[in-house]
C-alpha cells in the first residue's frame, strides 16, 4: 500500500526514504494510547483522559467511543502517576492524519481493503515509526483531514449561549444604547439642552408634515425630522399648523413649535411695548388695537388653555386672571392675526426665562411660593412712586403679613383692581366693596396678582428692606413717607405735607 499523501503531494510521516510499509508498521489505536500513557504517565496535564477518550476518537472516527476501563480508568493499576496528559500532547495527538477518509461512494473500501468504518480499527490505519524496533511508537506526522460532510473538522457545532458575565455585559451594552437613544430623542422633543438658534420659518400653502420638518431642520430649530413627523402624526399637528412666516427658537419644545405655528397666513409683523404695571385686560386691549388678536379670544385662551409652566396651577383653569402677573413687560413682535395661544405663550416664555432658579430658591428661603412673590411684586409695582422706595414698600407688606396687630394690608391698589373702572381717588364707599381683592376687608394677599410687575419689583419682593415700618403715605412731592406707628402715620396725614 502506498504511503498516504497530503494535498501538496508530499507523503505523510517522518520516513525520509518514503518506502512502502508492511502491515507490521501499523499498530492498534489502543496499543498506541497505552504506550503514550506508559511513557508519559507522570507528566502533568489537564483533561487528557476525556479528550483522548471522546474528543480525539470522535474527531477521527466520527462516532462516540465507550471508555475502556483497562486503559482510561483513573483507578487503573497501569497508571503510574497522574493520568493526565499535557495540552501539548493533546494537540499533537489531534494532528493524527486519517488514512483513507477521502470522499468515496457508499460501500467502497477504505485504504483499499476496508469496507466500513468499523473495519478501520482492525486494519490498523495509523503508521507508526519504530513499531518493530521495540521503541515507543511515534505518530506519523501530517495534516489532519477534515471529516467529510462537516465544516469544522468533523466535530459537532457548539450551541451559542450567553451566560454569566457575558450576558450581563450584553444587557448593559444594549441598555446603554437604548438609554442614549432615549436621551437624545428627549433632548430634541423637550428642548432640554440645545444651543440657542433663532430663525424665521416659512410654511407654504398646502404643506405636508415632511415639508414642515425639513424647514425646521434646515433652520436649526429641530434635530430629527423623523421624530418631529412622528410627534406631528400623534398630536394631529397637520390640522393645527397654519401657513405663514414664523419666528421660532430652538428653546421651544415640539408642542410649543406647533403652537407657535398657528398664527394664520399673515406676513405682517407689529412691534408692541408693554409697560410695567399694566393689567391683563389693558394688555389684551392693546393687542386688539394693534390687530394682533381680539381681546375676547385672548381672554378665552387665558382662562381655558392649559399652558404648561411650573409657575402656573392647572386647578385655576376657568379664570382669566390666573395669568395676571405673568405677562412679562417687554417689547414683543407679533404677526397680525396671530392666534391667541401663540401670543400669550410669548409672554409666558419670556417670564419663564427672566425668573431664574435662584429666584425660586430665594422665594423658598422667605417661606413663600413664586405665586405669592408675584402677588407681592404686583402690589409693589402699583404702589411705588419710584424704584428707590420699592424695597421699603415690600418690607411694609411683609411686616403686615406677619403681624397680628395689623393683619390687613389696606392697599388702595387692590380696591382699584376690584372696581369695574379705575378712579383717581377712592371713596369710603369704594373701600367697603365686597371683593376678595379688597385688602381693607380681607386679610393676607389677594387671590391673584393685580398687575404684571417688572423685574425690579420682583427683585424688591424677593429682597425686601429690613424695617419696622407698618405704614406709608404719599407725600406731596410724589414720594412716600414711612412710619412705624399709627400715631405717626395719623399725624402726617393731618399735615400739609400729605399728598393724598
Amino acid at each position: 500500500m502506498a504511503t498516504p499523501k497530503d494535498c501538496s503531494g508530499e507523503s505523510l510521516g517522518y520516513d525520509s526514504q518514503k518506502a512502502d510499509r508492511s502491515s507490521s508498521d501499523y499498530v492498534d489505536l489502543d496499543e498506541l494510547l497505552r504506550s503514550i500513557d506508559k511513557e508519559l504517565g507522570d507528566f502533568e496535564a489537564v483533561h487528557a483522559p476525556d479528550l483522548l477518550d471522546y474528543d480525539i476518537y470522535e474527531d477521527i472516527f466520527g462516532a462516540k467511543k465507550e471508555k475502556d476501563p483497562r486503559v482510561y480508568s483513573k483507578s487503573s493499576a497501569n497508571q503510574s502517576g497522574k493520568s493526565q496528559i499535557s495540552d501539548k500532547m493533546t494537540q499533537e495527538t489531534r494532528a493524527i492524519p486519517v488514512v483513507g477518509r477521502a470522499k468515496e461512494p457508499a460501500g467502497a473500501s477504505l485504504s483499499g481493503s476496508v469496507s466500513s468504518r468499523n473495519d478501520v480499527r482492525r486494519q490498523k490505519p495509523y503508521a507508526v515509526e519504530g513499531a518493530n524496533k521495540g521503541a515507543s511508537p511515534k505518530i506519523a506526522s501530517g495534516k489532519a483531514q477534515k471529516n467529510p460532510g462537516t465544516g469544522n473538522g468533523g466535530g459537532e457545532k457548539k450551541k451559542f449561549r450567553l451566560t454569566g458575565v457575558r450576558y450581563i455585559l450584553f444587557v448593559f451594552i444594549v441598555s446603554f444604547f437604548l438609554a442614549s437613544a432615549a436621551w437624545i430623542s428627549a433632548n430634541d422633543i423637550f428642548a432640554l439642552n440645545k444651543p440657542l438658534v433663532t430663525a424665521t420659518v416659512t410654511i407654504p400653502q398646502n404643506f405636508t408634515m415632511s415639508q414642515v420638518a425639513s424647514e425646521l431642520k434646515k433652520a436649526g430649530i429641530i434635530e430629527y425630522k423623523l421624530l418631529f413627523r412622528l410627534f406631528g402624526a400623534i398630536a394631529g399637528a397637520e390640522k393645527k399648523i397654519d401657513p405663514g412666516m414664523y419666528k421660532l427658537t430652538s428653546e421651544l419644545d415640539y408642542r410649543a413649535i406647533v403652537t407657535q405655528m398657528q398664527a394664520g397666513s399673515s406676513d405682517e409683523v407689529v412691534k408692541i411695548t408693554v409697560a410695567e404695571g399694566k393689567t391683563l385686560s389693558e394688555i389684551f386691549s392693546l393687542l386688539e388695537e394693534k390687530r394682533v388678536s381680539s381681546a375676547a379670544k385672548l381672554k378665552d385662551a387665558a382662562a381655558n388653555y392649559d399652558f404648561e409652566y411650573k409657575f402656573l396651577d392647572s386647578s385655576t383653569l376657568g379664570n382669566e386672571s390666573r395669568l395676571e402677573g405673568y405677562l412679562f413687560p417687554d417689547t414683543y413682535e407679533f404677526y397680525v392675526g396671530e392666534t391667541a395661544t401663540s401670543v400669550i405663550k410669548k409672554f409666558l416664555d419670556n417670564f419663564n426665562t427672566k425668573v431664574t432658579e435662584d429666584m425660586y430658591a430665594q422665594a423658598k428661603k422667605l417661606g413663600y411660593s413664586m405665586s405669592d412673590i408675584i402677588k407681592i411684586a404686583s402690589l409693589v409695582e402699583k404702589e411705588s412712586a419710584n424704584e428707590s422706595e420699592s424695597s421699603k414698600i415690600a418690607s411694609v407688606i411683609y411686616n403686615r403679613l406677619k403681624s397680628s396687630s395689623f393683619p390687613y394690608l389696606q392697599i388702595d391698589a387692590t380696591v382699584q383692581y376690584a372696581l369695574p373702572e379705575r378712579k383717581a381717588k377712592l371713596t369710603n364707599k369704594d373701600i367697603e366693596i365686597d371683593s376678595p381683592y379688597n385688602t381693607y376687608k380681607y386679610k393676607g394677599l389677594p387671590p391673584t396678582a393685580i398687575a404684571n410687575p417688572g423685574i425690579k419689583s420682583i427683585n424688591a419682593a424677593l429682597y425686601p428692606a429690613s424695617t419696622n415700618y407698618y405704614f406709608y403715605a404719599l407725600h406731596k412731592n410724589g414720594s412716600h413717607s414711612f412710619f412705624a406707628s399709627s400715631s405717626d402715620f395719623d399725624k402726617f396725614v393731618s399735615s400739609a405735607d400729605y399728598g393724598g
